[in-house]
């Protein structure tokens, strides 16, 4: 039996930045092969984009998506490559928050790497479709749930505004129209909050705001090839494995109008004897949180070649291969 249980976990909107995955690309060929392949999916030049950026064509939510998605897809492909294994199989369990639960259920044998990315690209287009009344997402740390929602009431009459993300105990995003989000962010301020500001997203993701957006997405979905993971795999709205076809459509259908629950999903993991969690792409955010969270779960970023080459040396020894 193996000492370690692993979980491999995706980022989702917001980790990009420009010459993400650049010094893999340069090492390995599959990682090569992965951006040459999501090239010829999308017709886009992805590798352009997130070398080069402008970190504000980046930024736009369909090439953020399929840039996060094609950078953690790189190093899975990379483990996949040395280890001579599919990554559901290296680890005993994959999820992803937001996009990035995409980029685990492809890795987790559930949608084909074309699928996943022509998914994403739908998604930015219904979520950017349905966003009429101009909106996007704050992010509140530092005060708790109750007094969260003090803010929130404290911008009625300024517009929609609501939690889509629980990311820590005290880490909250907020979804809504920009009048009313520039009033919770202030509220918060005034109420003690460490941070409170709004970020770089387009639109209010994980929200009422999203209702049609779902109902587009749901369409796509039922023409979608969708096969049972091979591996767990955590919903972001219940935090439960996710063990079939059906309940695989319905999360992701879900998702665009619900939250991500991530402190429910870390809090879950030492129930299935997990201990340590890699995060596979840009930025630190998730093995943050989940360093943050006081689970008992060592976390470790793989942004950068470096951290990839550690990061195969953990499993090596770990997992005795």
């Amino acid at each position: 039996m193996n000492e370690e249980e692993i979980i491999f976990v995706f980022p989702g909107q917001g980790a990009q930045y420009v010459g993400m995955g650049h010094d893999l690309f340069k090492e390995f060929a599959v990682v090569r092969h992965t951006f040459e392949e999501l090239s010829d999916v999308s017709h886009k030049d992805i590798a352009k984009y997130c070398f080069e950026g402008p970190q504000d064509v980046l930024n736009k939510p369909e090439l953020t998506s399929l840039g996060t998605f094609v950078h953690s897809v790189s190093i899975a492909r990379v483990l996949e490559e040395h280890f001579n294994e599919p990554l559901y199989k290296i680890g005993s369990a994959i999820t992803g928050h937001s996009m990035g639960q995409y980029t685990a259920l492809h890795c987790a044998g559930s949608l084909t790497f074309k699928d996943a990315a022509h998914l994403l690209s739908a998604r930015s287009s219904y979520m950017s479709m349905t966003d009429k009344m101009g909106g996007g997402m704050a992010c509140i740390v530092g005060l708790d749930k109750d007094k969260v929602e003090t803010c929130l009431i404290a911008a009625t009459g300024h517009g929609f505004a609501a939690i889509s993300n629980h990311n820590a105990r005290d880490q909250f995003t907020i979804s809504g129209q920009n009048e009313a989000l520039d009033v919770v962010v202030a509220r918060a301020l005034k109420d003690g909050a460490r941070i409170a500001k709004r970020l770089n997203v387009a639109v209010p993701a994980h929200c009422a705001l999203m209702e049609n957006a779902k109902i587009l997405l749901k369409r796509r979905l039922e023409t979608t090839d969708v096969r049972a993971p091979r591996t767990k795999v955590f919903s972001n709205q219940t935090a439960l494995v996710m063990s079939d076809p059906d309940e695989v459509k319905e999360g992701l259908a879900e998702q665009m109008t619900q939250g991500v629950h991530w402190v429910d999903i870390m809090e879950a993991l030492p129930k299935y004897n997990i201990t340590t969690a890699y995060e596979l792409g840009p930025g630190r955010t998730l093995s943050r949180l989940i360093q943050r969270a006081g689970v008992g779960i060592k976390a470790y970023q793989t942004d950068y070649l470096k951290n990839v080459q550690i990061m195969i040396n953990q499993i090596e020894k770990s997992k005795c291969y």
